[in-house]
């Protein structure tokens, strides 16, 4: 068995985001203020309706969650209560609704206040891409996402790799046309998360649960792109891998994708 084609690229965080990115972010957020504040009142108008969707539903999901706690906890005493408490919480959850969201409220000082928890987006932006600035028409493909639009055939990416991407071989399409459209975005969203959740561990010096969370990760990764691979792919002697692994020269996350024909 020989490699029909192979991208390799490593995940590299930007130093900080796109001041643009920021703005725009803050701006959409506080102009979504008066809409919000609507959007609640109408789905909770009442404290029948807060008891029913918000402390009712949450109760219930809650004591599901304990099923199996036990030892030194006591699940009864937790699951009561959080239901008692939530229970008897419609009227501090409206005021708090009304002073946050309604007319003169501190929502849009909020949003510019905590804007700069905003600026942890640029760990996702390492994995997917990101335009640097609104006259940029391009903007750039990160690992994650490249190797996903590899896998379907796409020849773009070949045109805008940087020194943390190689490619050699014969480029082909190994996704069913249909299912791989499909899968697509479930493969990219769940390397983006792995990433992230690596480099925050690697940050906690968890070396040892980083490695375990690309391991875990591969594992959903390979079943999702057996969904996709189209019939040829999926014939003997076929071998197409997606992987996730911690490179230590650089730090972050190492994407490498094969092409294996028989």
């Amino acid at each position: 068995m020989a490699e029909y084609w192979k991208y390799i690229g490593t995940v590299t965080l930007p130093s900080d985001i796109p001041t643009e990115l920021l703005n725009e972010w803050k701006e959409t957020l506080k102009a979504e203020q008066a809409r919000i504040y609507a959007n609640l009142q109408t789905k909770i108008p009442d404290e029948l309706a807060f008891q029913d969707r918000i402390a009712d539903a949450s109760s219930d999901e809650f004591e599901n969650f304990l099923q199996t706690v036990g030892g030194r906890w006591d699940a009864n005493v937790i699951k009561l209560k959080q239901r008692v408490k939530l229970a008897r919480a419609y009227n501090d959850w409206k005021t708090g609704i009304d002073n946050a969201f309604g007319e003169g409220g501190y929502f849009a000082s909020r949003v510019d206040e905590k804007a700069n928890k905003f600026k942890l987006v640029r760990y996702v932006l390492g994995a997917v891409g990101y335009r640097a600035n609104p006259d940029d028409p391009y903007g750039v493909w990160n690992p994650v996402v490249m190797g996903v639009l590899l896998m379907r055939g796409d020849t773009r990416p070949l045109r805008y790799m940087d020194a943390n991407d190689s490619f050699s071989g014969t480029l082909e399409s190994v996704f069913d046309p249909i299912k791989g459209r499909l899968i697509s975005p479930s493969i990219i969203a769940h390397g983006v998360y792995a990433c992230v959740m690596a480099k925050f561990a690697d940050e906690g010096n968890l070396t040892s649960l980083r490695d375990t969370i690309l391991s875990n990760a591969n594992g959903v990764i390979d079943e999702l792109l057996n969904v996709a691979l189209d019939d040829t792919h999926k014939g003997t002697g076929y071998d197409v891998t997606y992987v996730l692994e911690w490179d230590d020269t650089v730090d972050n996350v190492k994407v490498t994708v094969t092409d294996i024909h028989p």
